[in-house]
Parts: C-alpha cells; sequence; structure tokens
C-alpha cells in the first residue's frame, strides 16, 4: 500500500503543472465520474441492443449493427432447434447477464484515472502491435518528464531531487506537508535555463506529442474513446520500461532513512 500511494504522489506532482497550464487555457471544468443516470443508460442500451439481436436471430436474419459495421457472432448457442419458450428465456437472461458483467467491468476500469497498462489497452481494444507501440510512447514520455525536472535550474537546484525529497518526507510523516505548494509554484512559473518556457509548459508540451501518436496509430473510435476517459497519457502505470520503478525505490530508500517502516520490497 505504501509504494501504491507514493507512486501515486510522484505521478499527481510531475503532471500537476502540465493540467493547471492546460486549464489556463480554457475554462475550467470540475472532474465528474459518470453519474447514475449516465450508468443506468449506457447499460440500458447496451440490454436493448442485445434484445434486438436476439430478435433478429429469432426471425432468422443475420443482425445487422447500427454504423454499417461487421455483423458480431451470434449472441444465441447455434442449435438445430431452439426448445420451448422456457429454453429461450433462460438462454436471453444468460446473454443479458453476460452482457451487463461486460459493461460494469468497462465502467469500472474508465473510474480509475491510472490504469495499468494492460488494463488500458484492454479497454481500449488495442491490438498487440497498438499495445507494444503505445507502451514505449508512455515510457518515452515518462522519461521525457523526468529529464525535465532533472534540468537543474537557475539556482543550481534539481526538481525531481526535490520532488523525491518531498515524496520521502510524505511516507516518513503522513499528513504532513512537506511543502508540495512552493515546488508546484516553481514548475508553473520558472524557466528551463537557456529556454523562454517553464517547466510545466514543457511537460505540456510532451503529452501533447503522446496524444499527437496515438491518434496517428490507434482509430479513430479508440483515441474518441481515450479522450472521453480522460487518463493522463504521462500516469498510465505498470508499463515496461518505465522509469518510475527506479524513481520509486530512490523515494523507499529515503524514506527509510528518514524513519518509514516500508516493506523491502
Amino acid at each position: 500500500m505504501a509504494k501504491v500511494a507514493g507512486l501515486a504522489l510522484f505521478l499527481s506532482a510531475v503532471s500537476l503543472g502540465a493540467a493547471v497550464v492546460a486549464l489556463a487555457r480554457r475554462p475550467p471544468e470540475p472532474p465528474r465520474a459518470p453519474s447514475r443516470a449516465d450508468r443506468d443508460g449506457a447499460l440500458a442500451a447496451e440490454v436493448a441492443e442485445l434484445r434486438r439481436e436476439v430478435e433478429v436471430l429469432k426471425a432468422g436474419r443475420p443482425p445487422e449493427r447500427a454504423g454499417g459495421d461487421v455483423p458480431a457472432p451470434p449472441l444465441l448457442p447455434q442449435r438445430a432447434s431452439v426448445g420451448g419458450g422456457d429454453d429461450l428465456h433462460a438462454i436471453v437472461d444468460d446473454a443479458v447477464a453476460k452482457r451487463t458483467e461486460r459493461v460494469l467491468d468497462e465502467m469500472r476500469a474508465k473510474a480509475d484515472r491510472k490504469p495499468a497498462m494492460d488494463v488500458f489497452a484492454s479497454t481500449l481494444e488495442l491490438s498487440e502491435e497498438q499495445r507494444f507501440s503505445t507502451a514505449r510512447v508512455v515510457a518515452e514520455g515518462q522519461r521525457e518528464v523526468h529529464a525535465i525536472l532533472a534540468t537543474p535550474a537557475a539556482d543550481g537546484t534539481n526538481l525531481l531531487d526535490q520532488l523525491v525529497e518531498m515524496a520521502a518526507k510524505g511516507l516518513a510523516e503522513p499528513g504532513k506537508d512537506p511543502g508540495w505548494g512552493p515546488w508546484f509554484a516553481r514548475v508553473l512559473t520558472e524557466k528551463v535555463p537557456g529556454t523562454d518556457e517553464t517547466y510545466g509548459a514543457r511537460i505540456e508540451a510532451v503529452k501533447k506529442g503522446m496524444r499527437a501518436t496515438f491518434q496517428r496509430e490507434w482509430s479513430k473510435a479508440q483515441y474518441e474513446e481515450f479522450e472521453a476517459w480522460g487518463v493522463d497519457p504521462t500516469e498510465i502505470e505498470s508499463v515496461p520500461g518505465s522509469p518510475n520503478e527506479a524513481l520509486w525505490k530512490r523515494v523507499a530508500e529515503r524514506a527509510r532513512q528518514l524513519g518509514a517502516a516500508l516493506p523491502s520490497d
């Protein structure tokens, strides 16, 4: 649990600067989880679609999807004949239950704005090639963010080192603010030496590039679903080759030095 909390704290910290920069460019919209009406409406739509398919299959016609998509495989088991009405109702109820569970699983996954790479790829139905490419883009984006924060500031200090120190203090002294406010302010206002860009603006540029790559490599439907989900591309977790694991080890080591009781793993 300590690792999860520490890593989540880090991921939130490195992305906050870019998030605030983005909010400054458009009217802020408070984050909103899907309402019960939204969830019920989505589920009702899925059930209605399922029942329509069943009626079409009973009539002996192949199902036609709205929008001209390739017809889905029949949801009813292939039999020479369907038995009595009770058998048909049981089949329909079972199919509805399975479809309902799939809808609920997707809703649960999309409630997490920091999903693991496997969950992220599965929810967006990325192909194996897309999954591999996306993991590479995410890991590279995270490395770029680390490099930006590790660039020495004008006074010689290092924002990444400061982040490690604050995250470690947060684990060693739960409930006590280690100084996030001033650190965030530096990310948002200080310019990377030799440039006319702030650290936060540079981080946002990295994210913009990641999104552009996703848009090129994914289908239109996949990218629209990603945008609707609202996941920060640098906050996807459990990514092969991610530098976050090494950073967490630095945080954990420093936290133990400060007296935090953390498990060895």
